[in-house]
């Protein structure tokens, strides 16, 4: 299938409340609740995770899905509406040859809500690479501030969006409604833009262009899309970028963020990434696949199918029937393949799903499966810019003793600096506002080289942030 597929069909607000949550000041918040940050650590810790996993209460994403409207297949077309077209979303076949970051096509878009006046938005497709080496073709957006570019132009924030869904329709670059939240942009966007900041942003593989299914919670993935989305950025006509990155990343989004730091010197040594925020990151994913087939395992199923049909269909040593029940095969095949989180979630009730019925007996002890899964978890390699980890006391879908397990067992021990904030009452759609003014001084204060504060060390490696 190429292109972009049909809308989806709306969903009642009753069905969004457990994972929209309201932001200040009582507007929309554009934040998706999405995938589980858990971690792994020594025997006790691990068993106590477990326990908690029980107790999480999950918040349901919601995505934009696809609609029409004119855009054109060179490099830079004439303005365009919110709306696009498949033509955009359609990479040439055979796909040329070329380096990652590659701009293939872009388009100036108009009338994109959540956008402050005055403000440039492109919709962008691009070159990158799978986990594989196999040049493929992703889209993104960028945006510029109204604001004429400084003398070095722009800063980059290089953003990460969370779960909006698994499949191509479910692109943020789409700029469809989200479940009535408006698109899904960078949450407290205006705030970034006024700091001169330009945001990039990749949609990830598989979302608005159709290349499968999503690879979703597949670190090296994520990563790759994040950081050619800022290749991308940099290759703008008429755009003015600096040379300093921040990767910035919420949930899903802060998973490939961590990621995307990690692979940066590797991947994208050319970038010049000066730091990474993470709000709420997904961490920890062999933790939730050990519990995927027990009881415990069922409020995480509308992630836990989605990411194990993703890694079977991504993964050549991951056989379905490893993971999967047949029934459980026909569920995923059918309903993942299609589907924004929304969806998913709706098709998982409707069809009285549960975990002994999906997923095959021993899926959570096989040793290949769980070889995967803790490749996922980040932190396994040192980051080699500062860190910004902040996580909401009252977030119920990343909860913070699964954040404080991945800083105090993963980054703060093998040499990150980390500075991590618990933000007292946040949730995990609010944390992305409340945070908002720190995180724009931590990233002011690293685009200025001054030395980056760590909470290594302290009681817990972690400090209060008091807005």
């Amino acid at each position: 299938m190429t292109g972009v597929a049909g809308r989806c069909p709306s969903h009642d607000p009753a069905d969004r409340r457990g994972g929209v949550d309201a932001a200040p000041g009582g507007g929309p918040t554009q934040v998706r609740a999405d995938a589980m940050g858990n971690r792994a650590g020594g025997p006790r810790r691990v068993g106590a995770l477990r326990a908690g996993l029980a107790g999480v209460v999950l918040g349901l994403g919601l995505a934009g899905c696809a609609s029409t409207g004119a855009s054109g297949p060179a490099t830079t077309a004439p303005a365009a509406s919110s709306s696009p077209s498949a033509a955009f979303y359609t990479p040439p076949s055979p796909l040329p040859t070329a380096a990652p970051g590659t701009l293939i096509r872009s388009v100036r878009v108009r009338g994109v809500p959540g956008v402050p006046a005055g403000a440039t938005v492109w919709r962008i497709l691009y070159h990158s690479t799978s986990i594989y080496g196999a040049d493929v073709a992703e889209s993104g957006y960028v945006i510029a501030p109204a604001a004429a570019a400084p003398a070095g132009g722009y800063p980059v924030i290089a953003w990460a969006h969370g779960t909006s869904g698994f499949a191509a329709p479910c692109g943020p670059s789409l700029f469809t409604d989200s479940g009535g939240g408006g698109p899904y942009l960078l949450p407290a966007l205006d705030r970034y833009l006024r700091a001169g900041y330009v945001v990039s942003a990749a949609d990830y593989q598989g979302l608005g262009v159709s290349d499968g299914v999503h690879p979703y919670l597949l670190g090296a993935s994520e990563g790759r899309s994040v950081l050619d989305a800022a290749r991308a950025a940099a290759r703008l006509p008429g755009l003015r970028t600096a040379a300093e990155v921040v990767i910035y990343g919420h949930s899903q989004g802060g998973h490939a963020a961590l990621f995307a730091a990690e692979l940066a010197p590797t991947y994208a040594p050319d970038l010049h990434l000066v730091g990474v925020v993470a709000a709420a990151p997904a961490t920890g994913l062999s933790t939730l696949i050990s519990i995927v087939g027990t009881p415990a395992g069922a409020q995480f199923l509308p992630y836990s199918i989605p990411t194990s049909w993703a890694w079977t269909q991504t993964y050549h040593d991951l056989p379905v029937s490893a993971v999967f029940t047949p029934s459980g095969a026909d569920f995923a095949s059918t309903e993942v393949t299609h589907g924004c989180s929304g969806e998913v979630a709706v098709a998982i009730t409707a069809h009285h799903l549960t975990p002994q019925g999906v997923f095959a007996p021993g899926a959570g002890s096989d040793p290949v499966v769980l070889a995967h899964a803790r490749a996922n978890d980040p932190g396994n390699v040192r980051t080699p810019v500062p860190m910004l980890v902040v996580q909401g006391t009252a977030d119920g879908t990343v909860p913070p003793p699964l954040t404080d397990a991945y800083v105090t067992s993963k980054a703060c021990p093998i040499g990150d600096t980390v500075q991590y904030l618990h933000v007292p009452g946040a949730t995990h759609g609010t944390v992305v506002y409340v945070a908002a003014p720190a995180i724009v001084a931590w990233m002011d204060a690293r685009l200025a080289g001054t030395p980056a504060p760590s909470t290594c060390g302290q009681p817990g490696d972690v400090a209060t942030l008091t807005p």
